[in-house]
């Protein structure tokens, strides 16, 4: 053999050890299909009143990649098997045992507008552990709590915490689905001696109207343009994390929803998110803001925030709302519980 082929061979075998030397530490990527799915809770938190009798969380799966490129941004692709998940109360505050306060569990997953599904699920309300079955073929399940609704029910002002918070901690039944061990869901009990709950506006009281009008004129012209001969009642609901104005007509329409048919009020509908809220007191500071779709497809924000006091069954909200370059006075709403 020539010293040429050789030495073309020797600088073969020297190029090959060092690619691999180089590569040895080089792990590559799982492809998209490959990463597991992760369950995880649909938010981090909600809360009601402590007359209410029943509580919910949702379990979902974290979007993937959308092998169609249909969604951009990823969609949620439903396991191809049954898992168990395992839950539990990680902590809670305002009360003894967890027994005191919930009595039973259901779940189930919406199969239309108008059916849902059971699925299996145990809680012991004694340790606060439970499991769930997250069935194939589905993207979303929810766990139902039937709760005491006597228990946090009163009528003083409570200023301390009561929630209970949930952890996931297993996935058993298929070893490619993983669950968010970081992920908590905390339910609030609100107390309705503070300003959670629901407000109504004295829309046959011209100055009460009026106000109310150039508040919510502001970003509607629906209620811009109400008389008071056209409502039957205002109410304003100050929930857990939103702010809902509900404007029931004396206009009726006829409404069929899963095969029944009935005649209903119209109702005038405004949503926003709550960006600030005192709770547990009788006086402090709110506001709320949402988006409204502007005629050329943008989007402009309105913003209401001031203050407000409480006094009974009594509210004084004090607002200013800001949309769309224009800015109200501030103006005081005086709502009964």
């Amino acid at each position: 053999m020539s010293s040429k082929i050789i030495l073309c061979l020797l600088t073969i075998v020297l190029l090959t050890s060092a690619c691999d030397q180089k590569n040895k530490d080089v792990v590559m990527p799982l492809s998209a299909n490959n990463f597991p799915q992760i369950i995880s809770f649909s938010d981090e938190g909600d809360g009601a009143l402590e007359d209410e009798d029943k509580f919910s969380f949702k379990l979902t799966l974290n979007d993937r990649v959308d092998s169609t490129g249909d969604e951009l941004s990823g969609k949620v692709i439903p396991l191809n098997a049954d898992v168990t998940v395992a839950f539990e109360v990680a902590d809670f505050e305002g009360f003894n045992k967890i027994a005191d306060y919930i009595s039973d569990v259901d779940a189930f997953y919406e199969v239309d507008d108008c059916t849902t599904q059971s699925v299996s699920v145990q809680f012991n309300a004694n340790t606060g552990k439970g499991t769930v079955t997250f069935p194939k073929n589905v993207e979303e399940i929810e766990i139902e709590f039937e709760t005491n609704d006597n228990l946090f029910d009163d009528n003083v002002l409570n200023i301390t915490d009561r929630n209970l918070t949930f952890q996931l901690t297993g996935v058993t039944g298929n070893g490619n689905v993983t669950y968010n061990k970081a992920a908590e869901f905390t339910y609030e009990v609100l107390d309705d001696e503070a300003i959670h709950g629901e407000w109504e506006v004295d829309h046959k009281n011209a100055v009460e109207f009026a106000a109310f009008k150039t508040l919510f004129g502001l970003i509607s012209d629906d209620v811009k343009s109400l008389n008071a001969a056209d409502i039957n009642e205002i109410k304003i609901n100050i929930e857990y994390d939103e702010v809902k104005v509900e404007i029931e007509l004396n206009e009726t329409e006829t409404v069929t929803e899963c095969g029944v048919t009935s005649v209903e009020n119209k109702v005038i509908e405004i949503e926003a998110s709550i960006e600030e809220l005192s709770t547990k007191t009788l006086s402090g500071d709110i506001e709320f803001a949402e988006e409204i779709e502007q005629s050329n497809g943008s989007f402009e924000e309105f913003i209401y925030k001031g203050s407000f006091t409480i006094s009974g069954n009594l509210l004084g909200l004090r607002l200013k709302g800001e949309y769309n370059g224009t800015e109200t006075a501030s103006i005081t709403l005086n709502l009964k519980k």
